[in-house]
């Protein structure tokens, strides 16, 4: 893997999109004789032979097919990584890849987008979504920068902040379901109709056949639009309703978990002084939304 050097690799590219090589050479800016001397060296270190002659032209082999994604894959890394360091110079320059949960995006995130950028101008946000569970994969392999999971304890991490509890009800139209607020027994809720996250495989279900109506939905968005709309009861977090949504509604209060939280994790990775202001302010900012 050691003789699979990108000055190789780029001019494979090249010859594969230019059809020739000695157009490849002139795009490259070598002599067609060094272009040649290259790609035999590729072929080589690889064991194999990566094009075929066709006429005046060249051919790709099966195994140049099998390179030919692999060299635009590790040629577009190299690309990103050489822009993201050649920013990272620049002194007004510092980003952010930042993972969270589908109701942190949607509820809490977008409060502190401004907030955050007034504090760290030309701060880059990369921000993306998912389960807790692959986001703490992600910021543990370095992927991510900083995730925001709910978690029952802290997870492990080079940093971690306890933002606030993960308070979650079973919320109705208290004009359709007043009764909701006396229920106190999961079993209870069987008489209303659900609104619920399609579960993963293994995951529970209060939905069963006794359920008289129900829908499974893709995000807690969802619940919340068809909880207003009163189709039915669903399970939604405190930090979703505004104060006028939340006095519309009953609510049923199972027990929970009290120790359960969001939690802010930080990659070990992002650990410079100013990695840490970043951090630290990220956390200030969404404690005061909760």
């Amino acid at each position: 893997m050691s003789d699979l050097d990108l000055d190789r690799l780029s001019l494979f590219v090249a010859i594969l999109e230019e059809g020739s090589l000695t157009s490849a050479a002139k795009r490259s800016h070598v002599t067609q004789p060094a272009a040649s001397r290259s790609l035999k060296l590729l072929e080589e270190a690889l064991g194999v032979e990566l094009f075929r002659r066709v006429g005046r032209g060249l051919e790709l082999t099966a195994a140049g097919r099998a390179l030919a994604p692999k060299a635009y894959d590790l040629l577009g890394r190299v690309e990103r990584i050489t822009k993201e360091v050649r920013n990272a110079a620049r002194e007004d320059f510092f980003n952010l890849k930042l993972g969270t949960t589908d109701s942190v995006a949607t509820y809490l995130l977008p409060r502190v987008v401004q907030p955050l950028r007034a504090a760290f101008p030309g701060l880059a946000l990369q921000w993306s979504t998912s389960r807790s569970r692959d986001l703490l994969q992600l910021v543990r392999e370095g992927d991510l920068d900083a995730v925001v999971v709910a978690s029952s304890s802290a997870p492990a991490g080079a940093q971690v902040e306890r933002l606030g509890p993960y308070e979650m009800g079973y919320f109705g139209r208290r004009d359709m379901f007043p009764e909701l607020d006396d229920v106190r027994h999961e079993e209870e809720l069987s008489a209303f109709p659900l609104i619920e996250l399609t579960a993963l495989p293994g995951q529970p279900t209060l939905i069963g056949e006794e359920t008289p109506s129900y829908a499974r939905v893709g995000s807690l968005a969802t619940v919340k639009a068809m909880v207003m709309a009163g189709f039915g009861v669903g399970a939604l977090l405190e930090f979703m309703l505004a104060p006028g949504e939340r006095d519309a509604l009953a609510v049923a209060r199972l027990e929970h978990d009290p120790d359960c939280g969001l939690f802010l994790v930080r990659s070990p990775n992002f650990s410079s002084e100013r990695s840490l202001e970043i951090f630290d302010a990220v956390a200030a900012s969404l404690r005061a939304c909760m």
